[in-house]
């Protein structure tokens, strides 16, 4: 291999890269894998790209940060947010890379996430080559529960929070219910847009009201706060899984990284040090420490399923729900780009020109019926959050990530025991949480259906 496709000007943290270091001569380098891609009128710039990955992090999980403090308990859960943070960033650097390294052996610029999973399967050993096609599936089945997931908590967040604006400040009276049904019209529209390119101009206005309404949120919550001695610091055990559940939600955008990395033409600015990835997790990482430790220092054990339902019944605080609610809308359709991208490929493939059109349509708006339906028949906002997070969101931040990384280590013959142990230390976590927050939401789910 020539010198030059191992020199690198860029460096990653030890341990998190699937390319050698500047100066091997195993495989190439930053240059080579991160290569500038043909720009097109889909492009967006490192700017555009922050903006939706702070955006579709900054949703609704965020806002029921305090009640995850509430589980965890005051300083437990400071402790562990920024843990569980690192340790989301850590898998989809892996996952960056490994699209990369596989693009690269593969000849291809961009790849999903379903097939990175299927390409790393194929080069790993020979017992399961053959069951590419299965994980690309399962990879696919995740990301659709997890997205469309996501797409019904916002319906059910929008609902709660309109439906007390308006009980509050005039005689219209609506149910919960009734405000997701009538919530469908506008996220019909807004999900005709088809592009993330267009979309931007949207998000980053609604990152401004969002920052703008988390700042009065803010000022609010430290207007009077509890001691610290008045609050546990830390929580029942057996409370931790909905905390996981709550945190795993509240990083909502691994499934949107890949789409919103494939449209940018310098994609080596997503991954740098001070790139976008890491750029966007550590500014929501502040905000969420700032949001869940005072948001349950200030109103304790009566904290509800998002900050917002706690805010005073005044006309001003309850504009900000409002002002919540349309940032909320906006991220609705960054979320759903994701299900609908693998659609829209599938249909292009599959069916004939002349019908295409009509089907993308067709599909886009079924689905969101779907996730309005799917709203309507689980209100408990913060136990769907929960159960949601602790599936689908532990799959694709935490379970996917370092069984590609093996898999492609495997492929260059480098695994070693380093490898192996920070790979199956992350597993355990997954494992742990994914099974004690699925079990923990599914029982409270039960418990609050069975209430009358």
């Amino acid at each position: 291999v020539p010198s030059s496709m191992s020199q690198s000007s860029y460096s990653t943290a030890a341990g998190n890269e699937l390319l050698p270091m500047a100066g091997s001569r195993r495989g190439p380098g930053m240059a080579e894998l991160f290569a500038r891609r043909q720009k097109d009128r889909r492009s967006i710039t490192p700017d555009q790209a922050l903006a939706h990955m702070c955006k579709v992090m900054m949703g609704t999980g965020m806002l029921s940060l305090p009640l995850a403090f509430k589980h965890s308990g005051l300083w437990l859960g400071l402790a562990l947010l920024p843990v569980l943070c690192a340790i989301c960033i850590y898998c989809t650097r892996q996952l960056v890379f490994a699209q990369h390294y596989i693009g690269y052996v593969k000849s291809q610029q961009k790849m999903d996430y379903a097939n990175v999973m299927r390409a790393a399967v194929e080069l790993g050993p020979v017992w399961i080559r053959e069951k590419g096609y299965l994980f690309k599936q399962l990879v696919n089945m995740n990301m659709f529960v997890a997205q469309l997931g996501f797409c019904a908590v916002y319906f059910v967040f929008m609902a709660d929070n309109l439906k007390q604006f308006f009980d509050q400040t005039s005689t219209i009276h609506i149910s919960q219910a009734g405000w997701i049904g009538l919530l469908l019209i506008p996220i019909l529209a807004l999900c005709t847009i088809r592009e993330l390119k267009a979309l931007a101009p949207l998000a980053a206005m609604a990152n401004i009201v969002y920052i703008v309404a988390v700042c009065i949120v803010l000022h609010q919550l430290f207007s009077d706060l509890q001691p610290s001695s008045s609050l546990p610091g830390v929580g029942r055990w057996e409370d931790l899984p909905l905390f996981f559940g709550t945190v795993m939600f509240a990083f909502e955008g691994v499934a949107v990284v890949l789409p919103i990395e494939n449209e940018m033409d310098e994609p080596i600015h997503f991954i740098s040090p001070n790139g976008v990835l890491n750029t966007s997790c550590f500014l929501v990482l502040i905000l969420y420490c700032t949001v869940g430790f005072f948001g349950y220092l200030r109103f304790g054990d009566a904290v509800l399923d998002t900050i917002t339902l706690n805010l005073p019944q005044t006309t001003f605080y309850q504009t900000i729900k409002v002002m919540f609610v349309s940032c909320v809308m906006v991220s609705y359709p960054l979320q759903f780009y994701v299900p609908m991208e693998r659609i829209e490929k599938w249909i292009h493939r599959k069916i004939v020109p002349a019908r295409q059109e009509f089907l993308i349509y067709f599909v886009r708006f079924s689905l969101v019926i779907v996730t309005c339906l799917v709203a309507e028949l689980i209100p408990h906002l913060a136990l769907f959050i929960s159960l949601v997070g602790s599936i689908a969101s532990t799959s694709l931040t935490l379970v996917f990530p370092p069984l590609i990384e093996l898999l492609c280590y495997y492929s260059r013959g480098q695994l070693t025991v380093r490898i192996w142990a920070r790979n199956i230390i992350l597993l355990c976590i997954a494992v742990i949480g994914f099974a004690t927050g699925t079990y923990a939401s599914l029982k409270d789910i039960i418990k609050a259906f069975g209430q009358p």
